[in-house]
């Protein structure tokens, strides 16, 4: 009986070792099969460069612009349209004016002439937004799993102001007018009252198609970018005429629109999985300890009868 009872668990354990060893190799399989029909779908559909910060975000590479980012902030520069879009991390409890006047090399030293927060498909975003001269900067964070996130654009053309507002859609047609307006009252250009008709328009941008409104206040031109994504307007004001503008609206939303995201921190799982593999193995341990110790009783007990 005993030797039967070793003989089985000897077959038990080296079972145990042959699937651990089995099921590695069926993951390397399904990983294959995986990439294969990855390929497949990357031959069909373009793929997009990502930048991954050891901070925990992901952002498009903006692929026209220069690249100066480093290992933590992704931070692109345009010397043709004097225009820069940095991403960074920091603390919960910095603030964000002074990380992208840090991230950008510049000191803020003026108010906001416009601030509020929004609501995204992928969370609240505080927007701050600022006139240094003839330098003008577009601010938004958001707060996430214990960091605040940072996207901040800077232009200094003196020939044209640009600003990147967000605005929570609250009316029901489908036009981008509405917001475009509001992002103008909003940002101290001009009163709902003051505004004249514009000539509207659309304009294809590899982001989407934008809608358009121009706006002649007192010979200076006003044109405003409307794109709806969902419960959010993508707009962007222009003061000044400038035929870089959609570059700049299309580079800026190409950011946020391209997929910015916060990599996940799934290491709590992780120990999870290890805690329940250690008491598994523990349960078995025990199991085989209780069934051995229960065999040699049994064969004292054989051995005492058969002595008799």
């Amino acid at each position: 009986m005993n030797k039967r009872y070793f003989g089985w668990a000897r077959w038990l354990v080296i079972g145990s070792m042959l699937l651990l060893l089995v099921l590695p190799l069926g993951a390397q399989d399904d990983a294959a099969e995986g990439s294969t029909d990855a390929d497949m779908s990357e031959e069909e559909e373009p793929e997009i460069p990502f930048y991954s910060s050891s901070e925990g975000f992901n952002v498009p590479i903006l692929s026209t612009w220069v690249d100066e980012s480093d290992n933590m902030t992704a931070l692109f520069t345009n010397t043709d349209l004097q225009a820069r879009i940095v991403t960074a991390a920091a603390g919960e409890g910095d603030d964000p004016t002074a990380v992208a006047a840090d991230k950008l090399g510049i000191t803020i030293g003026s108010e906001p002439i416009f601030t509020n927060r929004v609501n995204t498909a992928d969370g609240t975003w505080e927007q701050r937004y600022y006139d240094e001269g003839d330098t003008h900067i577009s601010i938004l964070s958001k707060t996430q799993e214990g960091r605040r996130y940072v996207i901040a654009f800077i232009e200094s053309n003196p020939d044209v102001a640009v600003y990147m507002p967000l605005i929570d859609r609250t009316w029901d047609d489908e036009s981008a007018l509405p917001g475009i307006e509001q992002s103008i009252e909003s940002l101290g250009i001009a009163t709902a009252d003051e505004l004249p008709e514009p000539t509207l328009g659309t304009v294809s941008l590899p982001t989407g198609e934008w809608q358009t409104a121009t706006y002649d206040l007192d010979g200076t031109t006003v044109t405003g970018y409307g794109l709806n994504f969902g419960v959010t307007d993508y707009v962007a004001i222009a003061v000044g005429d400038n035929a870089s503008v959609p570059d700049l609206v299309d580079a800026y939303n190409y950011t946020l629109l391209g997929g910015f995201f916060v990599t996940t921190s799934n290491v709590e799982y992780l120990y999870l999985g290890l805690a329940v593999v250690v008491i598994i193995f523990a349960v078995l341990l025990i199991s085989m300890w209780m069934r051995w110790r229960n065999a040699r009783r049994d064969l004292r007990t054989v051995e005492q009868l058969t002595s008799n």
